[in-house]
């Protein structure tokens, strides 16, 4: 269990995006055939897991896990951000569209399986992190809640390299941010809906709330 305390807490890039209608086998060719092997490649990375959702928006939801965030800033990782392949330009111009990107730490996880579906609650308003850690902790004694994690949004002192969009982002035009998320694992869909009541018992301001089943996962050592 990682919290305040750990020197370098797990990295988190978390991403939630949409895909232009009638493009979803170019979207599915780019993430099978390059996107995702790419990433996970970079030293530092360890996995990269998507999912998808039949009903939220935006309906992809998308996570990469790093050894800290630092990974996230790091020369190899930026190298590939702003020398996009043939195939990312065409993606990243069009197809891949209202993207929330936000490089996160992970500072709080309880339970170690992941699920079948995750729910995530997002807000792009600071809350108090220790708030954040005991709804997660309730959250994992919810009966098929496999995981409960807490991420908050990470900060270099250097702003201009932090918000200075990379070439992939100016193609596709600026990201929206979140400052923290609650990412719940659940064991099926009927838990999912368990959980989704508990989240909507607590008030956060901007609070986004979205149901994904798991579609694919790649770790770094494969």
């Amino acid at each position: 269990m990682e919290d305040n305390s750990s020197a370098e807490p797990t990295g988190i890039l978390a991403l939630w995006n949409d895909c232009k209608t009638n493009k979803e086998s170019l979207y599915e060719h780019w993430y099978q055939s390059e996107h995702l092997q790419d990433r996970v490649s970079i030293p530092g990375f360890k996995l990269g897991r998507r999912h998808q959702s039949s009903d939220a928006t935006p309906k992809y939801f998308t996570y990469y896990e790093t050894a800290s965030a630092k990974v996230l800033f790091s020369e190899a990782y930026l190298y590939q951000l702003d020398n996009p392949s043939v195939l990312t330009r065409e993606v990243m111009q069009g197809t891949f569209i209202n993207v929330s990107r936000t490089v996160c730490s992970r500072i709080h996880y309880v339970g170690e399986m992941r699920g079948s579906h995750v729910i995530t609650a997002r807000s792009s308003r600071p809350s108090d992190k220790d708030g954040l850690k005991a709804l997660a902790d309730q959250l994992s004694k919810t009966s098929g809640c496999l995981r409960s994690e807490v991420w908050v949004r990470y900060s270099l002192n250097s702003s201009a390299v932090e918000y200075n969009p990379r070439l992939e982002e100016q193609m596709r035009g600026r990201d929206s941010r979140i400052e923290w998320c609650v990412v719940a694992h659940a064991l099926n869909e009927s838990t999912t809906e368990q959980i989704e009541r508990e989240f909507q018992q607590f008030s956060y301001p901007t609070l986004q709330l979205g149901v994904y089943r798991f579609m694919c996962e790649l770790r770094h050592e494969d």
